[in-house]
């Protein structure tokens, strides 16, 4: 079992990424494993361990993600935002997430990394093409990788929220449940990277609602009663 992995896409050598699991680490209890979000009510000493052994773990601005649209540029002085870009290897990009969308950024030149929190919010201020328009790169050199996120299959949300996202029918469906629908986020961040002119882009395929052992998963937690879960982070940045 693995602390973390490599997205499998074709990036430059010199450009760093990784995305974490929750195995490993110090945490316990309902955060138990490799909890990297000090936001959630887990142990601030435990939260700094496990940040401590991740790779490059000097280098990383940590983001106060509240579901917006904004985009820092690296390096900041500012925190508050759910997207980094950077052009410097002193400076990582990461996102934390527990059934968002985490979408990583790289220009075919290993110039600019990106990293994007893509919640349904998020998806629905287009975070994702907003981050596109503030690299340097053109949006045809670009690569991107769509992290862990919860499946179609296990998103359930209200009529009024996939409503937001009725232009992309083919990533929702009606829930068994009256006015619910299942909406597929990650499906959407691939179809919004295109429309941003992003083709280059690589889909994890991996369900945190599907792999709770693996990474923490907010709605799992939710559904099982728990008062808690922990974060996961994706990482990225140039060396």
């Amino acid at each position: 079992m693995t602390s973390w992995f490599s997205p499998d896409w074709a990036a430059p050598e010199n450009v760093v990424a990784y995305c974490t699991t929750r195995h490993g680490g110090f945490s316990t209890q309902g955060y138990h494993g490799l909890n990297v979000g000090m936001h959630v009510g887990d142990s601030a000493p435990a939260v700094e361990k496990n940040r401590e052994i991740l790779p490059f773990h000097e280098r990383i601005h940590w983001l106060n993600q509240v579901h917006g649209k904004k985009v820092l540029t690296l390096p900041s002085d500012d925190t508050t935002a759910d997207a980094a870009i950077s052009r410097s290897a002193n400076q990582f990009c990461a996102v934390m997430t527990a059934d968002c969308v985490p979408v990583l950024l790289c220009d075919s030149r290993g110039t600019e990394v990106a990293a994007i929190h893509a919640g349904w919010k998020g998806l629905a201020s287009n975070i994702i093409a907003e981050t596109v328009s503030k690299m340097v790169s053109p949006s045809s050199s670009l690569c991107a990788w769509v992290g862990p996120a919860i499946c179609g299959d296990h998103y359930e949300v209200p009529d009024q929220i996939a409503q937001v996202f009725r232009s992309f029918s083919d990533v929702i469906k009606p829930s068994p449940n009256t006015q619910k629908y299942l909406v597929n986020l990650p499906g959407i961040a691939q179809l919004q990277l295109k429309e941003a002119g992003v083709t280059n882009v690589v889909a994890s395929d991996r369900c945190t609602y599907c792999e709770p052992l693996t990474f923490y998963s907010h709605r799992y937690a939710t559904h099982q009663g728990l008062q808690a879960t922990g974060r996961f982070v994706s990482v990225i940045g140039l060396r």
